[in-house]
């Protein structure tokens, strides 16, 4: 072996000897408790502070209102008893009773008062909201449902009101004389009157917005007479 060449390995010797030295001496720099899993160091943990939460309710008036009557000119010429007037005075048979005044089962804060016939489709989906959305959710002495027949005997009103479950007061307009004081045509027909009988929103025919329109105005008079 030529000394050029054996000095050259002692050089190689050394140069590796000190490369495996540095890389095992530990980093002074940065604790290896403080060095996360992916090579950042970590802040140091903070003492979780407590804390509370305060839930403040504002109470705020209702803006709701009772729904306008909006009618088209067809509509509105079928229409004898507008909002604003007191609701005529009908006397006629109950269903199964003597003749009543209809004044006589007002409620207290409301009254519903349902014209309808059992060949309109639209009367036994009207017969079970009142049911179930009226007459099933207030006292009867406080908001009162009431149903008119129009133009039906006793036996043709019973079958529908059996299936609708209707079990609110039913009186016969036989001749039609009590629909004629309010309008013509156009059934169902529904009104709502405050506890002095005054027709505060009707609506005729029925569909889902009567529902919402209704709910919506019973709210409003059994809010006020609370």
């Amino acid at each position: 072996m030529t000394w050029s060449r054996l000095i050259l390995l002692l050089l190689l010797w050394a140069f590796t000897a000190g490369c495996s030295q540095s890389s095992a001496v530990p980093s002074a720099a940065v604790p290896s408790a403080a060095v996360s899993s992916i090579g950042e160091p970590s802040l140091p943990a903070k003492t979780p502070r407590r804390h509370t939460v305060r839930k403040v309710v504002v109470s705020e008036p209702s803006s709701e209102t009772i729904p306008r009557v909006c009618l088209s000119t067809l509509h509105a010429k079928w229409c004898v008893a507008k909002v604003g007037d007191s609701f005529p005075p009908v006397e006629l048979p109950q269903l199964g009773g003597p003749k009543t005044k209809l004044a006589t089962l007002y409620g207290k804060q409301a009254t519903v008062v349902l014209f309808w016939r059992a060949d309109r489709w639209m009367s036994q989906m009207a017969l079970q909201d009142l049911v179930y959305f009226v007459a099933g959710e207030y006292d009867s002495h406080e908001v009162a449902v009431v149903g008119i027949s129009v133009q039906q005997p006793a036996g043709a009103a019973q079958p529908l009101l059996n299936r609708a479950k209707a079990t609110f007061p039913q009186l016969l307009d036989t001749s039609g004389s009590a629909l004629a004081q309010v309008g013509s045509v156009a059934m169902p027909r529904i009104y709502v009157l405050d506890p002095a009988g005054q027709i505060v929103w009707f609506d005729i025919e029925y569909s889902e917005s009567t529902r919402r329109e209704l709910a919506q105005t019973l709210g409003v008079l059994t809010a006020s007479g609370e």
